[in-house]
């Protein structure tokens, strides 16, 4: 998801039972501290997300220690935001950045001789999108599950090709021709 496609989750976009995320809308806050939700970024970003055990695990984690709020905040019609912050307003994308921000110095401060490269949330994003494309997911369903219109930012944008990944995919479909051939050498032969 979209950093603020995960903050606009609330309590009724998760289905536990059916195990699916419902992502169709996003929390956005201005600079004025207005909240408000909109549409996905794209007609296409209206899904439902798969929950895998781990994540089914961390929303449930998150819920149970999420604080009970004597009123919850509501912004347009939408309550029950699953993430909140100390003052139990809706956390927003800038909170869950400056969490990675200070996670990045603790880091930092702990392994000087180990530096990581930049990451944000969005990096995270791009991280699963290469992963799922990697492990062979078909295309066409992780453009949906990435909610892209284009199927064009998915491949291009998305995905990130390395030597490593070709190293591997050539040898695989090496691999298979020679065992291929050989295969047919054994039944004639």
């Amino acid at each position: 998801m979209r950093v603020s496609e995960f903050c606009g989750l609330t309590k009724n976009d998760l289905d536990f039972e059916n195990r699916r995320i419902r992502v169709d809308h996003q929390l956005v806050r201005e600079r004025g501290g207005k909240y408000y939700v909109e549409k996905t970024k794209t007609e296409c970003g209206f899904r439902f997300i798969p929950m895998t055990e781990e994540v089914y695990q961390s929303l449930k984690n998150i819920l149970a220690n999420r604080r009970k709020l004597k009123t919850e905040m509501i912004v347009d019609g939408y309550s029950g935001f699953i993430l909140i912050d100390k003052d139990s307003h809706p956390k927003v994308a800038l909170h869950i950045e400056n969490e990675m921000r200070w996670a990045m110095k603790k880091y930092k401060k702990m392994h000087p001789d180990k530096p990581l490269p930049h990451i944000t949330p969005h990096v995270f994003r791009h991280t699963f999108c290469t992963n799922m494309a990697n492990k062979g997911m078909d295309i066409k369903t992780l453009q949906y599950v990435m909610g892209h219109s284009d199927v064009g930012v998915t491949l291009n944008v998305y995905t990130h090709a390395s030597y490593d990944r070709a190293a591997e995919q050539m040898a695989k479909v090496i691999d298979f021709k020679v065992s291929d051939v050989q295969e047919k050498q054994r039944k004639s032969g």
